[in-house]
C-alpha cells in the first residue's frame, strides 16, 4: 500500500510538473477570407471560425487541441489573442464578421470570446465595440483592454479566474484614427495606443479604470502593433510603412515620450510584430510583395521573419528567414528559443529556432484549417 501511495504522489508531481512547464500559445484562425493573386475575398459559405492551441515548451511544438467556432478576423493587428498569466483563458476577439445583408462583403464585428484553455471550450462572448481588435492583458491578470477599431475606443474587462465582464468602454478619439492596439505597461500606469489611420501613437495614463490621454507621437505611417519593455520604460512600435516602403520600427522612451530611436526593416508591409518575453527579442512578420498580384514589379513568393536584439533603446537585427504568404502574427516561447509565425495563405504555422538571434526553420508546419491570424502567448509582450 505504502508503494502504491508513493508511485501516486510521484505520478501526480510529475503531470503537475508537465503542467507547469507548458508554454501555450493560441491562434485565431479566419476560415471566412482568402486571397488569390493579391485580391482577397470572401469564402462562400465557409466552416466557423477556430482557435488552435499549441504547447511551446519543447521543439517539436505539440498541438494540444482545437476549438471551434470561435470567431476571428484578420482584420487589424495580428493581437487579437490575448491569455491570461496564469494561461487558464484566452480571449479572442473579432473584427469582422460576413455581412448579412451581402456575404461578399465584411461588417464590423464586436465580439470578444472566452475560451477555457484546460478543458479548451467556450465559456462565453461579450460585446465591446464595432472593430473589437488589439487586445492586452495586465501583468496580474485582473483587467484586459480592448481596441474598438472602428470606434477608436477602448474597452476595459474586469477577470476573476474564469469569469470575465465588461466594465466600461471608453471612447477616445475619432473613428478614423483606427485605433489598433493598446499594450499595457508592466507596472500597469501606461497605455501604448497604435492609430494606424493618422501615423501617430498616443500614451495613455491608466489608473482604476480611467484611461486618459497624456501625450502624442508621431511615427511611420500605418502603426499597428506595440510592445512594452519589462521595465516599462521604452515601447517598440511596429508600422507598416507606406504601401510602396518598407516597415519601420519605433522605439519610444515613455518617460519622456521622445523617439530614441527607428529601425527599417528592409522589406514591405510590417504586419506583425511582438517582443519576448524577457524584453531581449524583436520578431517583425512583413508581407514584403507576397500579397502584391504576380505581375507587379514588388511581387515576391514569400514574406519574412526579421528578429531584432533589443538593447536598453537599441535595435540590431540579428537574422531574417522566408516565411509564407499574407503573414500574420508570431510568438515566442517563454526563454525566446523558440517563434511560432503565421501564415495566412498556408493556412498553417511556421516553426523557427532562435539561437541567440541566429534563426533557423525546424521543418515543422503546423496546419490550423484556416488563415492564421492572430496569435499570442501568456508570456509575449
Amino acid at each position: 500500500m505504502r508503494n502504491t501511495v508513493i508511485s501516486g504522489v510521484c505520478v501526480a508531481l510529475s503531470l503537475g510538473a508537465l503542467q507547469a512547464h507548458a508554454q501555450i500559445a493560441v491562434s485565431s484562425n479566419d476560415h471566412k477570407i482568402t486571397q488569390e493573386n493579391g485580391v482577397t475575398k470572401n469564402v462562400t459559405n465557409p466552416p466557423p471560425d477556430t482557435v488552435t492551441v499549441i504547447d511551446l515548451g519543447a521543439l517539436p511544438v505539440k498541438v494540444m487541441g482545437t476549438v471551434s467556432n470561435v470567431p476571428g478576423s484578420v482584420v487589424g493587428p495580428p493581437l487579437s489573442v490575448a491569455i491570461t498569466p496564469d494561461e487558464s483563458i484566452a480571449l479572442i476577439a473579432s473584427s469582422s464578421k460576413l455581412d448579412p445583408a451581402d456575404p461578399t462583403k465584411l461588417a464590423p464585428d464586436d465580439r470578444v470570446t472566452v475560451v477555457d484553455l484546460k478543458d479548451r471550450k467556450i465559456l462565453g462572448t461579450l460585446n465591446t465595440g464595432p472593430g473589437a481588435a488589439g487586445i492586452s492583458i495586465t501583468r496580474d491578470g485582473k483587467r484586459a483592454y480592448v481596441a474598438n477599431r472602428m470606434a477608436g475606443s477602448i474597452s476595459i474587462l474586469s477577470i476573476d479566474g474564469k469569469d470575465v465582464k465588461l466594465v466600461k468602454t471608453v471612447p477616445l478619439m475619432d473613428a478614423k484614427t483606427l485605433l489598433s492596439h493598446m499594450a499595457v505597461s508592466p507596472d500597469g500606469a501606461t497605455g501604448v495606443v497604435t492609430r494606424n489611420g493618422d501615423a501617430k501613437v498616443e500614451l495613455m495614463k491608466l489608473g482604476g479604470d480611467n484611461v486618459t490621454s497624456s501625450s502624442v507621437v508621431d511615427v511611420a505611417p500605418r502603426p499597428y502593433a506595440v510592445s512594452v519593455t519589462p521595465d516599462s520604460k521604452a515601447a517598440v512600435v511596429a508600422s507598416l510603412g507606406d504601401p510602396k516602403a518598407n516597415g519601420i520600427l519605433t522605439v519610444i522612451d515613455l518617460t519622456t515620450g521622445k523617439i530614441v530611436g527607428t529601425a527599417d526593416i528592409g522589406h514591405e508591409n510590417l504586419e506583425g510584430m511582438i517582443m519576448s518575453g524577457d524584453g531581449r527579442w524583436i520578431a517583425g512578420v512583413a508581407h514584403a510583395g507576397s500579397t502584391r498580384p504576380k505581375d507587379a514589379p514588388q511581387y515576391k513568393p514569400n514574406g519574412m521573419l526579421v528578429v531584432y536584439r533589443l538593447d536598453g533603446t537599441g535595435l540590431t537585427k540579428t537574422g531574417e528567414a522566408p516565411i509564407g504568404g499574407w503573414s500574420q502574427g508570431a510568438s515566442f516561447s517563454r526563454d525566446g528559443s523558440v517563434i511560432v509565425v503565421q501564415n495566412m495563405n498556408e493556412k498553417n504555422l511556421q516553426v523557427f529556432k532562435n539561437d541567440n538571434g541566429k534563426i533557423t526553420d525546424t521543418g515543422q508546419k503546423i496546419d490550423v484549417g484556416g488563415g492564421a491570424a492572430a496569435v499570442r502567448s501568456s508570456t509575449d509582450r
